[in-house]
This record gives C-alpha cells, structure tokens and sequence, in this order.
C-alpha cells in the first residue's frame, strides 16, 4: 500500500470517527488527494502554509475555481494537517489563505415560473420526484432532506415534518403544507409495501452511527424505514453489507432539469427553497420565524433573501418631469 492510499485511507478512519458525512468524507478525501499529487512537484523541505498557499493559489490561477470550492480544499488540506498528520500550523498565515466569498444575490423564481414548473415536473423511473420536488418548495428543503425522512419523521396529524442531523448537524421542525397530505400518505403506503418485503428477505435500513448495534432491532422497525426507499436494494458504501438507502438526489436534478427544459426557465431544485424563503417574505412572514423554519444559525442569512428596503427607495429618475425623460422619435428601419 502506498503512501497516498494509506493518508486516504487514515483521513477516511478519522473522519468516521468524529461522525462525519459520507459526503464530506468524499469531498475532503478527493481534494486532499488532489492536495497530495500536487505537492509532488514541490521541494520537499517546504513549510505547510507555503504549500497551502501553492495548492490553492494554483486551483484560483489554473482552474478558476469559485471562492466556495477554494474553501473546500482549504478546509480539506487543512484537516489534513490538524487531524490526520498533525502539524503546528500558524493560524495568522492559514486563516489569511481562506478565499473571500462574495456577497451574491440569491436567484429566487418568481411565484409565476415555480408555479409553471411545479405544475409541469414528472415522476422519473417509478420514483414519486413530483412530490419531493413540491416539497423543496412547500416547506423550504434542501434536496437531500425530504430524501432522507424516516416514517418517524413525519407526523401528519400535527402537519410537521422532522428534519434531523441536517446541514450543521442541525434539527428542526418545519410545516408540511395541507395540500400534500394526501400525495404524502399515498407514499407512506407504497413505503410500507416495500418494508414489508424487507421484512421477509432480512434486509435493513441504514441507520446513523452506532445505532443499529445498540438497538439492532431498528433496523427491521417500520418507524425507522424510508419515507423515500429506493426500489431495489444496494451495498453500504462504507461497510459493504446489503441495505436499503433511500431515494438518490439525482433523481430530483434529473426530473426538474427535463421540467425546466420544456418551459424555458432556469430553476435549480435548491432554488426552490429560496422562492420558498423570498416568496414568504414578501407575504409578510416574521423573518425571525423563517430563519427557525431554514435552520439559519444567523438571522442576517435570511435576511440576505430580502430585497424590500431596497425596493423601497424610489427611483429619482420617476420623479422628474416627464417632458425631461421624453425620448427623441427614432428612424425606422426599412
């Protein structure tokens, strides 16, 4: 085993360890590798900060890449040096290499173009993608967090949804609108169909951490199965055994790409939960209630999804005689 399979393969134990996500256990293993192969063609006597520095100025200078994937290797090279092969970095010259991500916009549909979408999307392979995607804007989700609803989690006669362990390891409770019920309980059924054959063919769901050794008998509860099961069942990406994982994310991406296509729109799944906050705040909705219901650690992030002072402030340019801003009658062409 060489050396850069055998730092892998240390960073993969380490982050298992502290529970981290199998998706940033892939994100930091693929730009720590990448940070690797890099530093091959450095002296090897050089300092960590001088080769963080190199890694990332090459990734901004060569491949152009945005201040929020130049943050993800930082963070990534960075565990490497504090978690895995741990170094005494200095923290003035490591925090100084971090990438200033610009204060952007957030693109939000108008309530015309979701409405059109949500009308127009399709269920993709046999996969209820109509529904998880009126979800996203229903109640303000992230792609992956209606994917990863337990029968638990939802409790439809208090009209909530249970999001657990979300982004920041955060919980919270959000609305499930009315209109969904039905789709809702309609999916709960097909769910039960599939448990059931689980039931008889031994096959588990997953379950985080260390839960299903200190109560094996979760992994065959009707409570903790999938709200969103796939069809057909797979191997555990880190141990190998045969499961059921719920529904895939690229399911959603596929049918609202397809969706958008036929209307001539540019909407993103994600999108759909900003429409889901700036459409609310145009309604009037408390913002200290939304930025509960989006799971924001900061208020000022969800008030980055208002534009209404400056939508305030009139234009001078209205203000002005209309003789002063009459435009001169132009030819036309023949």
């Amino acid at each position: 085993m060489n050396t850069r399979t055998k730092i892998l393969n240390r960073a993969a134990d380490v982050m298992r360890r502290k529970h981290l996500s199998l998706a940033t256990e892939r994100n930091y293993c693929g730009w720590i590798g990448r940070f690797y192969d890099y530093c091959l063609q450095l002296p090897k006597d050089m300092e960590a900060e001088t080769k963080m520095e190199s890694f990332l100025t090459w990734l901004a200078k060569v491949h152009d890449v945005s201040a929020s994937t130049q943050n993800g290797a930082f963070h990534a090279v960075r565990f490497l040096y504090t978690d895995v092969v741990p170094r005494e970095l200095d923290v003035s010259k490591i925090n100084a290499l971090r990438a200033t991500r610009p204060e952007m916009i957030r693109h939000a549909p108008s309530v015309e173009d979701t409405a059109a979408l949500l009308a127009d999307v399709r269920d993709l392979s046999g996969y209820p993608s109509c529904l998880v995607t009126r979800m996203l804007y229903g109640s303000g989700l992230r792609v992956s967090e209606p994917l990863e609803l337990r029968i638990k989690d939802v409790r439809i006669s208090r009209r909530e949804l249970y999001i657990l362990g979300a982004k920041g390891r955060k919980d919270r409770v959000v609305r499930l609108p009315e209109v969904l019920i039905p789709e809702i309980e309609r999916q709960i059924m097909q769910a039960r169909t599939i448990w059931e054959r689980d039931q008889r063919e031994k096959i588990p769901v997953t379950l985080p951490h260390q839960l299903g050794k200190k109560y094996p008998e979760y992994l065959f509860a009707w409570q903790w199965a999938w709200l969103f099961p796939m069809h057909k069942p797979c191997q555990h990406p880190r141990t190998g055994e045969t499961v059921r994982w719920h529904m895939m994310p690229d399911i959603i991406q596929r049918a609202v790409k397809e969706s958008r296509r036929r209307l001539s729109i540019q909407v993103v799944p994600h999108e759909l939960r900003h429409a889901y906050a700036t459409h609310s705040l145009d309604k009037g909705v408390n913002m200290k209630a939304l930025q509960e219901s989006m799971g924001h650690a900061q208020i000022e992030t969800t008030a980055g999804y208002c534009h209404a002072e400056a939508l305030s402030v009139p234009s001078p340019l209205d203000l002005l005689p209309p003789n002063v801003i009459t435009f001169p009658a132009t030819a036309v062409a023949a």
